[in-house]
């Protein structure tokens, strides 16, 4: 970390060509969409970069929290208040506020984290994505890497001047609904990612909407969906696994780039890390989360699941 400092003052002295500088190296080591801690320690204070925590309760973020972090309750700041029981994406309105509250412009480098493996970041990188910012980072490996590589906490709370955030086009190109998912059930080009862990996928067990202990009138999965566990894009240490790994495993279940794929979950959370995998590291282009997941089809009446035999 007293390299980290260093590099930290050695940019401060001489600018803004430094950070273009730094930012090239980082770009060609890893995807843009990734950030490592020396990144983020050489970038803290660049009033052109927002740091955003995700994944806390205000009483955590207020006890211990990176510097110039912003807080995000994604359980409250991230979903619908009109369709909370299935996590739906916030409303254009609700966005925009969102990003003014926190001094984000359309041109700001926003950078996400959480402590959990960083499906929140996924999360909130997607909602920033589909309404159409550009410059969005995750903090990989999150708030456990930074720590590891020796940067300090604080209970400070930094305050920002709101913006007047606006969105150009509310067309939401990486949301998928029901409709969506049934146009693509059975279709040639089309693949659906279960990312809840496999007793969900197989039926074994149940799950419930959001915020509730009410269980699903039903169980399994999509008809023709693959089970890749969100947690398996992940190392230990809750950094993202290589492109090489990750690549190779969704060769394996026969997803390649040239199909349309749509991720989906209990709530649309777990499914935005495939989502962010797909799109943002490996490249797909064509990749869409629904974020109605389970708690939306597993409560309709006009879906099917498909349950494994022996359960």
């Amino acid at each position: 970390m007293r390299d980290v400092l260093y590099r930290a003052l050695w940019l401060a002295i001489f600018g803004p060509f430094a950070l273009l500088s730094l930012a090239a190296s980082v770009s060609a080591q890893m995807p843009s969409a990734l950030v490592t801690p020396d990144w983020l320690a050489a970038n803290i204070s660049n009033p052109d970069v927002r740091l955003i925590d995700l994944g806390k309760r205000a009483e955590e973020f207020e006890a211990a929290h990176l510097p110039n972090a912003q807080f995000v309750d994604w359980r409250t700041d991230l979903a619908d208040p009109g369709n909370r029981a299935h996590f739906g994406v916030l409303q254009p309105a609700a966005f925009e506020a969102l990003m003014s509250r926190l001094g984000i412009e359309p041109d700001t480098t926003v950078v996400l984290y959480d402590s959990h493996s960083n499906r929140v970041a996924a999360r909130m990188f997607w909602t920033l994505r589909n309404y159409g910012h550009r410059d969005i980072r995750i903090l990989d490996g999150g708030s456990p890497a930074w720590e590891a590589a020796g940067g300090e906490l604080t209970t400070d709370i930094v305050s920002v001047t709101p913006t007047d955030y606006r969105i150009d086009t509310a067309d939401q190109p990486y949301r998928a609904d029901k409709m969506d998912v049934q146009a693509a059930l059975g279709r040639e080009g089309f693949e659906i990612i279960d990312a809840r862990a496999p007793q969900f996928y197989t039926g074994e067990s149940g799950g419930s909407q959001f915020g509730s202990d009410v269980p699903n009138t039903k169980i399994g999965r999509v008809p023709g969906a693959q089970n890749f566990f969100w947690a398996d894009h992940v190392n230990e240490d809750g950094t993202y696994k290589s492109v090489e790994e990750l690549r190779a495993h969704y060769e394996s279940l026969g997803i390649t780039p040239d199909e349309a794929v749509i991720t989906y979950c209990h709530i649309g959370l777990q499914a935005s890390t495939p989502w962010f995998v797909l799109s943002q590291l490996l490249g797909y282009p064509n990749v869409r989360l629904y974020d109605g997941s389970m708690a939306e089809w597993a409560n309709a009446d006009d879906t099917e699941l498909v349950v494994d035999e022996n359960n």
